[in-house]
């Protein structure tokens, strides 16, 4: 299969030029594009943009080729980004590079990273014109709105839906659809949990921000009283949520803010964790349509992770980490608590259990392959939309 991605993967340096930028995002698709490409069974040709505030506070013309990770075939994507203009430019620059690409090679498949607008725009002039059939990864959405209404508005169209949340997968009412939340390339060198001695480090990483679970993130040190716990906490947010952060962690010195935490510090910050957190909002709408990608991380590691249930989240994790009753914070401490009272023993159960469920269903290779046959279906019975 050959595949036009509207979507890219950015390479480090973006993510400390703009605030936008989402290593997670960046991460989910890396892992899900290498598993493609494994074994020469699929190649991939990507375009995509670079983040920016809307000028003047940005550039009028943002882009820098830097800044998409080199590892693939990547295309810039340039655009206006001037206000009230720049969502329309974007739209024609990818329809513009994506037909430049589709005159000089056959693909099989156009696939969206989300369906943002510029993305959807697009896809489907590209399906139209070059009769090739669309495929919508969706990520996330803020809110499908009453009876899908939102979403089949600005993601309908696509002959094929993938879906991180399995909610999103049960209920949307689309026909051909995939539930595929994410998956890892291989089991974490030091898989299991570790003998930490006195010190037992609870870490987090990613979002912060209400709908993240900041409000949790804060509470915790005060109402986990054991002197031994050490909380890590990193990860990118507005600059009131890294002032409260950081007068957290002045005023507790069990409290390590990292701020944003770089690819080359996550290893041995991973390695020296012994519990990891996942404490996003379950009332919060936009976490309806979300697979949490830190949870696979963390469970790529073979350790303890106390978590949230969102509705995203496929209903074989709930025997892989130990989750609060309640998205309360009193239930979120409980949790943890009980994570830190855990023995050697009890963590390496949940171990043995989290390894034969990532080598089973979750390695990134089978994840590929699901994916590869699920669009290979699509493009048999795909009829070109002119002779509709």
């Amino acid at each position: 299969m050959n595949y036009l991605v509207l979507g890219t993967v950015l390479s480090p340096d973006a993510f400390s030029y703009n605030l936008a930028a989402n290593p997670a995002s960046s991460k989910w698709l890396s892992g899900f594009l290498d598993g493609l490409l494994v074994g020469d069974q699929a190649s991939v040709t990507l375009c995509g943009h670079c983040y920016s505030q809307v000028w003047p506070k940005g550039e009028l013309f943002p882009g820098n080729q830097k800044y998409l990770d080199e590892k693939y075939d990547n295309h810039l994507v340039r655009y206006l980004n001037a206000p009230g203009l720049r969502f329309t430019s974007m739209a024609r620059g990818y329809y513009k590079m994506g037909s430049q690409l589709v005159q000089k090679q056959d693909f099989d498949a156009i696939v969206t990273y989300n369906p943002y607008p510029w993305h959807v725009a697009a896809a489907r002039r590209l399906r139209s014109q070059y009769n090739i059939p669309w495929i919508c990864l969706n990520l996330d959405f803020d809110d499908v709105g009453d009876e899908w209404e939102c979403f089949l508005r600005e993601a309908g169209g696509a002959d094929g839906h993938l879906f991180l949340s399995h909610w999103g997968y049960e209920n949307a009412p689309v026909q051909n659809k995939i539930h595929l939340d994410s998956g890892v390339s291989e089991l974490a060198k030091d898989f299991g949990c570790r003998d930490s001695g006195n010190t037992i480090n609870v870490v987090y990483l990613g979002k912060l921000s209400k709908s993240g679970g900041l409000d949790v993130l804060l509470a915790l040190p005060e109402l986990v009283s054991n002197e031994n716990v050490r909380f890590i906490y990193g990860g990118k947010g507005q600059p009131g949520e890294i002032a409260k952060l950081n007068a957290l962690a002045a005023s507790d010195a069990r409290v390590d803010f990292r701020g944003f935490v770089n690819d080359d510090e996550i290893q041995s910050l991973f390695d020296s964790a012994d519990i990891f957190l996942n404490p996003r909002d379950p009332d919060d709408v936009v976490n309806d349509m979300v697979f949490p990608s830190k949870i696979m991380h963390y469970l790529q590691t073979g350790k303890t992770v106390v978590s949230t249930w969102t509705k995203g989240l496929d209903p074989v994790y709930r025997d892989l980490m130990l989750i609060a009753e309640t998205p309360t914070i009193k239930d979120f401490t409980g949790a943890t608590i009980k994570a830190v009272e855990e023995t050697i023993g009890q963590r390496s159960i949940r171990s043995e259990r989290i390894g034969e469920f990532l080598r089973g269903s979750r390695l990134w290779t089978a994840q590929a392959r699901r994916f590869d046959a699920f669009v290979s279906d699509i493009c048999k019975e795909f009829e070109a939309p002119t002779a509709r």
